[in-house]
């Protein structure tokens, strides 16, 4: 006799979809109301799809840091780094670089042009997303700065400042484990001052947990891309890969023969030959995997900060 509560894998997969008709989804439905390993496979799957969607939320790259006098705690920030490096400088200057650059609005710093200017001045920068206390110690930990962006508000509760936002930029300067707090230079207090590090987290969430590093040495950089793995691409930026891919290839190219390299069978620095100065599409697979790659990385990071890649209709 045919088991009634059977459903198919395939079938599982569209209910979880959406791409079930009428009739499939009330046979999922009957099925579930009698067979509770179905419910528990029903409730795990769709546990790992809020699971996955979350990891791909929206980095904050546009939102501002900006609660302070005028809007400048990023660049008062930037500036105690400096001073803590020994590194003349003077404030008006700084502000007036930002402004020009755009790394400071009159609303106040977007979070990744924070640590542009310590770039500005000759420092090594990188930057994290989904950064963790660990993270913060180990850094730290090799007398490097470290710049995060919070929500003021959950910083400081008390102040009923209740923004929901990464708004306001902080040097963490220690961790006191013992103490379970996290000190901070806060340039709104213009003051060195302990928080909670429960409270801190807290706060430190609404920006993704968003670390500036200011290495010491070349031999701190510890590359920390953008984790990309679990952002889908369409069909159509599919198609929008191979264009990238074979655009990269060309520009690479062009520039290599400028410089005067030419075609070789063998790669030869001296005489500047190069197997690869050759048409994209005579390209071996490895090469156009290279190509393909960088492009698809991009266009995922692209999605992955907050951006549309919409196709104009002809």
């Amino acid at each position: 006799m045919e088991n009634k509560n059977h459903i198919s894998d395939e079938l599982l997969a569209a209910y979880l979809d959406g791409n079930t008709s009428a009739a499939e989804t009330r046979e999922i439905l009957e099925a579930l109301r009698t067979n509770p390993e179905l419910r528990e496979t029903i409730d795990i799957a769709l546990k790992v799809e809020h699971d996955r969607t979350f990891t791909y939320d929206v980095l904050p790259m546009r939102k501002l840091a900006a609660k302070s006098g005028n809007n400048i705690c990023s660049v008062l920030c930037e500036a105690f780094v400096l001073h803590k490096r020994g590194i003349p400088f003077n404030e008006q200057e700084l502000l007036e670089t930002a402004q020009d650059h755009r790394w400071l609005t009159p609303q106040g710093s977007p979070l990744h042009s924070i640590g542009l200017l310590l770039a500005h001045y000759g420092l090594m920068v990188t930057r994290k997303y989904d950064a963790r206390i660990e993270d913060i110690q180990k850094v730290l930990a090799l007398d490097n700065d470290v710049i995060v962006v919070v929500d003021s508000g959950k910083l400081y509760p008390e102040r009923s400042e209740e923004d929901g936002e990464p708004n306001h930029a902080l040097v963490v300067t220690e961790i006191k484990e013992g103490a379970q707090s996290v000190v901070v230079f806060d340039p709104q207090e213009n003051a060195t001052l302990p928080i909670p590090i429960s409270q801190f987290e807290l706060a430190w969430n609404e920006s993704r947990r968003y670390m500036v590093r200011v290495l010491q040495s070349i031999d701190d950089y510890d590359p920390q891309p953008i984790q990309l793995e679990n952002i889908q691409i369409t069909n159509d930026l599919l198609e929008l890969r191979e264009a990238i891919a074979e655009n990269a290839h060309e520009v690479w190219a062009a520039a290599r023969i400028k410089e005067g390299w030419s075609y070789g069978v063998k790669r030869d620095d001296t005489l500047k030959k190069h197997p690869d100065l050759i048409p994209y599409s005579v390209l071996p697979d490895s090469e156009k995997e290279y190509d393909r790659i960088m492009a698809m990385n991009t266009i995922k990071l692209v999605k992955r900060l907050g951006f549309d890649l919409v196709k104009r209709k002809d």
